[in-house]
């Protein structure tokens, strides 16, 4: 069966290397030592601020503006657990600048190497800001893909019907003959993943590395089955059984 795979990036394809760790090595080496759990709260108020504003990054503006609104959110959070946080934003901005380093999961770059020597064809399709082509490129994951594609560029955002159908578009525009189901979605969320993924017709991967994250703090399960993978290195599998249906 013809087929063509679209993912997720992020918790997909790439995820933050030691974040957390990071923002707290980074206020140290500013002056201010703060305790592990106050910067993991002030990080997930920062990083909640990001995902509901991302689509304004469309651009470098846009994306400078936004870091900048969150290295204030990420100071006032650490201020609000009664920690002083005497630095200039200047500084804030920096530490949380330096802190945001992704790389791929270790079997990223051997299985999309795998999947592209099957001659299937791949693409992107992930809530992130403008940024998302040169953090793939920068991972050398760029060149397995026929497009990258950001909600910040298409302007609007998993699980929208609309993003699901521009990504359906672009998977069309090289692969003319290709039905919807014959789309492989393969995401970490049931909400902005599955469900979306299956309303526009695709065939829904699900990805869950971490039996607690299983949830995901989603309230809508699927009522219909999904196929879940433990690793990217589950989809050759996956397919081969699509396959043998």
């Amino acid at each position: 069966m013809t087929s063509f795979l679209l993912f997720d990036a992020y918790g997909t394809l790439v995820e933050l290397d030691d974040f957390y760790g990071r923002l707290q090595r980074g206020f140290v080496a500013q002056g201010a030592e703060l305790p592990l759990d106050v910067v993991r709260r002030a990080a997930h108020r920062e990083m909640s601020y990001y995902i509901a504003n991302s689509l304004r990054a469309h651009q470098q503006d846009g994306w400078a503006a936004l870091r900048d609104e969150c290295a204030q959110i990420l100071a006032a959070a650490i201020r609000e657990q009664g920690h002083s946080l005497d630095l200039p934003h200047g500084a804030v901005l920096q530490v949380l600048g330096d802190a945001i380093v992704f790389h791929a999961f270790s079997e990223t770059h051997e299985v999309l190497h795998s999947l592209q020597a099957r001659g299937i064809p791949m693409g992107v399709l992930s809530n992130w800001d403008y940024q998302l082509p040169q953090i793939l490129r920068a991972l050398e994951l760029d060149t397995f893909f026929t497009f990258i594609l950001s909600s910040a560029e298409a302007g609007c955002e998993k699980p929208a019907p609309q993003f699901f159908a521009r990504g359906l578009r672009e998977v069309q525009r090289p692969c003319t003959q290709l039905i919807a189901r014959e789309c492989f979605y393969i995401g970490d969320k049931n909400e902005k993943d599955v469900l979306p993924a299956r309303e526009a017709g695709m065939t829904p991967l699900r990805e869950v590395r971490d039996r607690l994250n299983l949830a995901s703090g989603e309230t809508h399960q699927s009522c219909e089955p999904v196929t879940r993978l433990t690793t990217l290195r589950d989809i050759e599998w996956s397919l081969d059984e699509q396959d043998n249906d």
